[in-house]
């Protein structure tokens, strides 16, 4: 490395990047190549994101029933609880 230069490694990405200390910038970025796996395994890896976002939406699904079975005790709940009287309140100009 020349004096005012840096070299530095990108957490995420991992590409090495070569910065100008006093001005920051880029001058030269190497990525790191990408490796990709066989067939067979992404065949794998996809089967278990599938069985897995299945499972989820089960989950949720019974959330979502157990749920509404709760609304409808509550909404039952609050009907026994309502005032059976028809009168209507008064109006102001009902008093004159």
């Amino acid at each position: 490395m020349a004096s005012g230069k840096h070299e530095i490694i990108c957490p995420c990405c991992e590409t090495k990047l070569l910065v100008d200390i006093k001005t920051g910038e880029v001058l030269w970025q190497e990525k790191k190549a990408k490796t990709f796996g066989s067939m067979s395994d992404m065949v794998k890896d996809l089967d278990a994101q599938r069985k897995e976002k299945t499972s989820l939406f089960k989950k949720q699904s019974e959330i979502q029933k157990d749920r509404k079975r709760i609304l409808d005790e509550k909404f039952k709940e609050a009907r026994k609880h309502v005032d059976k009287t028809d009168t209507r309140p008064l109006r102001d100009f009902d008093l004159d």
